[in-house]
């Protein structure tokens, strides 16, 4: 049986992207015409991810970047590249991943979840986080992605998208999506312990999530406990 928490998720995200796609129309033109004019290319950039249950999909954003960068750089490539002032500033708020609000609307990414990963780097994870990031819709905005490690690669901190898989609910998105603003606003980020226990407590039933088995079950158990244990203490 489907469960209603997830149906409420989906309602929302379908709700929610729609209006923003309708309020945030004019402020993507005008995004888009900046892009086109300072690369004098095509402005929608789009680039393989993988997505619910392993799937792939084509995800999109405005090109923020020169049209020679690489299709597939990791983060720390991406320091390297020479990006013009106003193009920082439209990465460094989100405001080029506009576009997949589309792809929430269609269901292929949510408002809130893991942060879709490239295929090369996706097939470099432990089975267990890969099985447990696909396990739900990718999110345009996520625990980690408001982390104060979302200046590293997703892997090396696999402990954000385990907390976010283990107790996924609608609080704890709506508290995603406040803390989001917050840091698009101003700049703050958030560590695990700064996760409140309430949002933790309307979780989806762990039997819809992937079980864990041998070493990597262990290593996942471990990093579950501690995680639990860090976001039940008292802030």
């Amino acid at each position: 049986m489907t469960d209603i928490r997830e149906v409420l998720r989906r309602v929302v995200d379908i709700t929610g992207s729609g209006l923003l796609l309708i309020l945030t129309l004019p402020m993507f033109l005008a995004i888009a015409l900046v892009a086109a004019w300072t690369y004098r290319a095509w402005p929608i950039f789009g680039h393989e991810r993988v997505g619910l249950h392993g799937r792939p999909f084509r995800m999109i954003k405005v090109r923020t970047l020169p049209p020679t960068t690489g299709s597939y750089v990791d983060k720390y490539e991406l320091n390297e590249a020479e990006i013009p002032r106003i193009m920082t500033v439209i990465r460094r708020t989100h405001l080029d991943e506009l576009p997949q609000l589309w792809l929430v609307f269609i269901g292929k990414m949510s408002l809130v979840g893991p942060r879709p990963e490239m295929a090369h780097l996706h097939a470099s994870l432990p089975v267990e986080m890969a099985l447990e990031r696909t396990s739900t819709r990718p999110g345009i905005t996520g625990l980690w992605q408001i982390s104060s490690h979302c200046d590293r690669l997703i892997g090396q901190n696999p402990e954000y998208d385990r907390l976010y898989v283990r107790f996924r609910n609608p609080a704890l998105d709506a508290w995603i999506l406040m803390r989001t603003v917050v840091k698009i606003v101003r700049g703050s980020t958030v560590q695990l312990y700064e996760v409140p226990t309430w949002t933790l407590r309307w979780s989806v039933p762990s039997t819809s999530r992937p079980t864990a088995s041998g070493e990597e079950a262990r290593r996942a158990e471990s990093v579950g406990e501690t995680t639990h244990a860090a976001v039940s203490s008292p802030s």
